[in-house]
Parts: structure tokens; sequence; C-alpha cells
């Protein structure tokens, strides 16, 4: 018979114990059982049994179920029945109460010494299967005035009734004991268990009067009845093992999302309203991606377990670790309020900071944590997981790593999605415009050329820059519309522009979704061809940070793009961490030093030493090179002293619409000169003239 369900694997189910209590119930129970082997040795019948061969052959049956429990799911968990309980009860029917409780007690003692139980379960299973026994004793003397080998054909119905007594003792006995330390009311965890127990461990006590009335035939029927328990418990162990996988990440073996939100149900309708309270945590990985692109999957695969496993280990032993899927896991803190969550998700945090060592890498894991209690911050788990999730697009987005919900996220998040629609409506009434930055040529032998830098001429909010919704086309899947929408309005511009007699290159930039997508070469390709241009009319700008996050993938996509002939350029070089190795690897022809090198490179001596020595590689990895950031005359002239190719900023230019940008790029052709070197030579006035006229 089951002492209490148990759980599955790495997920059991959070109990608050009370030890004292707990112990003080085995004591009482431990007490009654030694009244009832009292009463059993004074007061029992019992037929010689020490040296009948049936007994041995039924306690052997006895202990090795036990040994071998049967265990079936139920739900998110399962239950394990021991299937001893029909031999014990034989043993009584055919030898007396005496020997059934002593075999009974010494196969649980062993079973569960071999588990390794806390000695207070070992005495209280052993106690409890004594007490059982004695009242299933009690009942078969009342009802046939004998508690030794009754005639089975005569005594079928006080039979029946002796192992109704033996089941709701045990079961009561061993309710008692899980209510105590679930801290959960006994009369619906008894009622809740009932109808499972009796078509399972109930009933199987039937087989009792079927064992002793083959014995009465030949006694080497008997063990013959243990092959349909063998073929249960290896179909049940089976049963087990995939009701396992199912609730259950392939990868870390963690609770997968059903088992989450199954649990997460649990506690809610468990919770009682505003009187029990537990926390969700929501953790996703930074960066992932750029370990799977640039190291492999298997090493991803690797990091996920260590990440899994460093959650557990932090994770507060009633707790659920589980794992959504990718390399987002989320954990669930019975008991917890707000405050308590966040001090584990900061836990987490500071345990992940911990280089990772995976193979001969060491790997540096940074996590964004959001998180939301119970019920302050939801009733349902739609509320709490949606709460959660918007507390960790905060983390994020403000790039402190761990949040928990407000009300302030709610509305943020509303305002999104209400943006969000909004956008994508305005892509498809064009209320996108395309403002144009020049960026000019420092010598006779380069053209110029301008970059498109996409605005949202919103109907109520005005003109929007980049930054005000181009991370919400990244995170509402609206960047490859977008995209595509930025490229074909630079590129009919261009054809307008080439039509009028000027020769420009436009530039686009691209986000790290656009730069992953492997469709966008062919998408490129047709747009080219709708204008009637050459593919070296475009030139793409992806930032080197993208290009380090995702490069094995950005690898491809960037050399099929320089394939067709379009233009690849590293933007804000310098600012992230490509190792040269990875810069000759790259399928690029120029790259682009950040503005914030350039801006003060006149009082900055490191600043200067930069951009010089970015100079000198691009010039040795035969790439062109773009100073950003170009705000005074003077280093625009340091620029030419130092060889650098092109120059970009608003000493040069500011981004205009078309019309405007037109004309400071014509202003700048008509009064530049080149020297003998093959360096611009523009007096200032006349770069003011220009501006002004623009």
């Amino acid at each position: 018979m089951p002492a209490v369900a148990i759980a599955a694997a790495s997920a059991i189910p959070p109990r608050t114990r009370r030890p004292g209590a707990y112990v003080l119930y085995t004591a009482v129970v431990l007490a009654a059982g030694i009244v009832a082997l009292l009463g059993a040795a004074l007061l029992g019948e019992e037929h010689a049994w020490a040296g009948d061969g049936l007994f041995w052959t039924l306690a052997g049956m006895c202990l090795l179920g036990e040994l071998l429990p049967v265990r079936l799911a139920r739900g998110q968990w399962f239950d394990e029945i021991t299937v001893s309980t029909a031999f014990a009860f034989a043993v009584l029917l055919a030898f007396g109460p005496l020997p059934a409780m002593v075999l009974y007690a010494t196969a649980s003692l062993v079973a569960d010494g071999a588990a390794r139980l806390a000695p207070v379960k070992v005495v209280f299973n052993a106690s409890q299967y004594i007490v059982s026994i004695g009242a299933a004793a009690v009942v078969l003397h009342a009802l046939t005035g004998t508690t030794a080998a009754p005639a089975v054909d005569g005594a079928i119905p006080a039979i029946a009734l002796a192992g109704a007594a033996l089941f709701a003792v045990n079961h009561v006995l061993a309710g008692v004991g899980a209510a105590i330390l679930t801290r959960r009311p006994l009369g619906p965890y008894l009622r809740g268990d009932l109808g499972f127990h009796v078509w399972t461990s109930g009933f199987q006590l039937a087989l009792a009067p079927v064992i002793v009335a083959c014995a009465e035939v030949d006694s080497l029927l008997v063990p013959l009845l243990f092959l349909p328990v063998l073929a249960i418990f290896f179909g049940g162990r089976q049963a087990v093992i995939n009701h396992h996988r199912a609730l259950h990440d392939n990868l870390t073996n963690l609770p997968n999302r059903e088992l989450f939100y199954g649990r997460l149900e649990e506690l809610i309708e468990g919770s009682g309203g505003d009187a029990g309270r537990f926390a969700v945590l929501l953790a996703d990985l930074d960066d992932f991606k750029a370990v799977n692109d640039s190291l492999g999957h298997h090493l991803g695969d690797e990091l996920l377990r260590c990440v899994g496993r460093r959650l557990e280990e932090v994770a507060p032993t009633e707790a659920m670790v589980a794992r959504l899927g990718g390399d987002e896991f989320a954990i669930l803190l019975p008991g917890a309020d707000a405050a308590a969550g966040m001090d584990v998700a900061h836990r987490i945090l500071e345990r992940l900071e911990q280089p990772v060592e995976v193979e001969s890498f060491s790997l540096d894991v940074r996590a964004s944590i959001g998180v939301a209690a119970y019920p302050g911050h939801g009733r349902d788990r739609h509320a709490l997981l949606k709460h959660a999730d918007l507390a960790l697009y905060r983390a994020k987005d403000t790039r402190t790593r761990c949040e928990c919900y407000s009300g302030h996220d709610e509305s943020e998040g509303f305002d999104r999605l209400a943006l969000a629609a909004e956008l994508r409506r305005g892509i498809e009434r064009d209320e996108l415009v395309l403002h144009y930055q020049p960026k000019l040529a420092l010598g006779a032998d380069h053209a110029d050329g301008v970059e498109a830098l996409v605005r949202w001429q919103h109907p109520q909010l005005g003109l929007i820059g980049p930054d005000g919704f181009i991370p919400l086309a990244e995170q509402s899947n609206l960047i490859k519309p977008l995209t595509k929408w930025v490229l074909r309005a630079a590129l009919a511009q261009c054809r307008a522009w080439r039509d009028g007699g000027l020769d420009l290159r436009v530039a686009v930039n691209l986000s790290t979704r656009s730069l992953l997508d492997r469709g966008l070469p062919a998408q490129i390709q047709e747009l080219l061809a709708e204008q009637d241009l050459p593919a070296g009319a475009l030139q793409v700008e992806v930032t080197e940070t993208k290009i380090v996050a995702d490069f094995g993938r950005a690898r491809d996509v960037l050399q099929q793009l320089r394939s067709i002939g379009v233009r690849v350029a590293i933007d804000d070089f310098g600012t992230g961490y490509s190792s040269l190795a990875q810069l000759q690897q790259l399928p690029a022809d120029e790259i682009k030093v950040d503005k914030s090198f350039v801006i003060d490179m006149e009082t900055n001596s490191n600043n200067a030493a930069i951009v010089r020595s970015t100079i000198g590689l691009g010039r040795n990895l035969a790439l062109d090179v773009t100073a950003e950031g170009v705000e005074t005359s003077e280093a625009r002239d340091r620029l030419v002293e130092l060889g650098c190719d092109y120059a970009q900023g608003f000493f040069l230019g500011r981004p205009t619409p078309p019309e405007a940008c037109e004309r400071t790029i014509r202003a700048h052709a008509a009064s530049r000169r080149f020297t003998p070197s093959g360096f611009w030579d523009l007096p200032d006035a006349q770069l003011t003239t220009a501006r002004v006229a623009s």
C-alpha cells in the first residue's frame, strides 16, 4: 500500500514541513503498532509457520512486492503502489496475525532501508502496516471467531470486510501523515485519493483469498500468481518513463512548459485567495544565439544544461525550475512574495555571472529576469506570466537585468502593442519617410554617397526617429516589411538621382533580424531589378556588435550580398568585440570608424591613435574607411592627412529630405577641389555656404 503520492523526478510538489508534528504522530502510530504486536502475541491464534514452505514463499513475494513498487502516472505526478499487501494479507489468512505483522513490517524495513528513507519515515511505515494488519485481524475474528486460516470457501464476506478494514486503516494513517507534512486539509486529501487507491491498492487485496485457495490445491501454484504482478511492474515502469518524458525537457531534464503550467494552476487553485502567495520568475539568456552560431549548437546545448543545473542549485528546495523552450527558463517559488522573488533572482544572476567551462571554452553567461507575485500581480496563470514577461522586457530594455512587475509595465506594454499596430498600418500607408546624410569623398578617386535614415511621420505624434520604433519593429516581427520598405524607397531615390545626373551610392542600415534573414539577398536582387540599378549602387551597413552576436549566419548572408555586387560596410567599428581574425573572414568592403572616437580626436590622444590605427588597418586589409562624427574643419583636415577615404558628420551635412541632401552634395561637388596629392581642399567659407543652402 502507498504511504503518499510522490512526484516525478525533479518536480517534487513543495511541502511546508512540520517535523515536530509529524514525529509526534509517528510516535503515536508506533505505540499503536506495539500494542497490536503485543495483542497478536498474547491473544492471537496462529498456525505453525516457521517450517512451512508456503510461508517462506509468501514472505519472498511480499519482500519483492515492497522492493518493486509499481509506479502509476497521475496527471503531473505519479503514485507508488506496492503489491506486497496482498501477500501479507494472505499470510494473515493462512498463519495468523503475528507472522503477518512481523513479515509485513520486516519487508517494509528492508525496502525503506534500501531506499534510504529518513528514519522517522521508516518507523512510521512499518508501524502503520502492523496496525493495518491488526485491524484486519480484529474484523476477521469478530466475524469468524478465528484469526488463523478460516475456511476460505465459507468466509468470503468476512475476508472481504477484513481486507476493507486493512485498506481503510492504512489509507487513513498514511493520509494523516501526508496532510501533516503538506499542511493540507485532511478530509479533501483523503477523499481526493480514495477512488484511485480503491481501484489499485484496494482491489489487489482480492488476490489474498485466491492465493490461499491455490495453496490448498497445490502450493506450487502460488509463485505463478506473482508473474502478472511482474508484468504490471514492468508496464508501470515504462509508463512512468513515458510520462516523465512527456513532462520534462529532453535536453536539461527540467520540467517543461506543460508541467510548469500545471503546477502553477495547482498553486493558484490551492492558494485560498489572498491567504496563499507565490512568485513566478522568467529568465532569459542574453545573446545566446551568439554561442550557437559562433561555437555550434552542441556547445549551446551544453551551456543550457549548465544553466539549468545552476538554477536548481540556487533555487530553494521547494521551488520548481523549468525550461519553457529555447533559452527561456521559469522558476516557481511557493510561499514567496515579490521581495523574496527578487532576492532569489539576484542570487541567480550572481551565480550565472561565474564563467561556464564548456569543453575548451570559458563562456560568460548573462541573463535577464522578470518577477511577478501572486496575488498582487495577477490571480490567474495568464496574468502572472504576462506580467512577469513585461518585467523581463523592462529588465532587458533598461539593462538592469532584474525587474519586478509594476503597473507602469502594463501601461508601457499596452502602449507598445498599440504602437506596433499603428506601425504596421503606417508601413502599409507609406507614413515612413527617408532622410539622407551625405557621405563625402576625401579623395579624387572616390565618389560621394549618402546614408538613408528612416523616420516615421506619425499622424498624431509627429516625426519619430528610428530609436522610437526600430526596436519595436524588431520585437513585433515588423522588421522584415519595414526593411523592404526602406530598401525599395532608397533604391527608388537612387534611381531618381542617377536619372538627374547625380551618380550616388545609397547606404541602408540592416538590423540584427534582417542580417539573419537568408531570403534577404534574393529580395535585394529583386528590388535592384525593379529600379534597373547595378548592385554596386547599394551598400548595406551592419554594426560590429550585431556581427559578433551572430557571426556565422551574418557572414553567410553578407557573403551572398557581396557575391551579387552589393557593397558591405561595418558600422560603428571599434565599439564591438570582433577579433582581427573575424574581421579578415568577413566579406566587407568598408569600415566606418565610430563617431565616439572621431568627435574629440583633436583633444583626446587615445581616440586620435584609435582613428589613425583603424585607417591604417583598413588600408592594409584593402578596405575603404569612413569617419563618422566629423563636426569641425580641423577634424576633416586631420582625416585627409591620415588618408581616410570618406567623412560623414554634421559639419558636412545633417540628415535631411532628399531634395535638401541633393543641394548639399551638388554644392560640395561644385566648390571643392583636390590638391596634387589627391586630397580634398575646400575653404571653410564655401563649406558654410553649402550647409546654409541645404
